[in-house]
């Protein structure tokens, strides 16, 4: 039973790390939804591709990160 939860959590740990890296990117980007200023299309649609970016990808070694506007 041990075995299969060291086993469990060494396979999540790639998809926590892209979770990770993914939430800090959204973090960097909340002000830009702070409520005096409007997001630009290109913007929303940045914050959107990063949090669907799990739904692709499932480590950080082969996703392809949206490009910044």
């Amino acid at each position: 039973a041990v075995s299969a939860k060291r086993d469990a959590l060494v396979a999540a740990e790639p998809m926590k790390l892209l979770s990770a890296e993914r939430d800090r990117l959204i973090a960097a980007t909340d002000w830009w939804a702070s409520a005096d200023l409007n997001m630009t299309e290109a913007q929303t649609a940045y914050r959107q591709a990063l949090r669907d970016i799990t739904n692709t990808y499932s480590s950080l070694t082969d996703v392809v990160w949206p490009t910044k506007p």
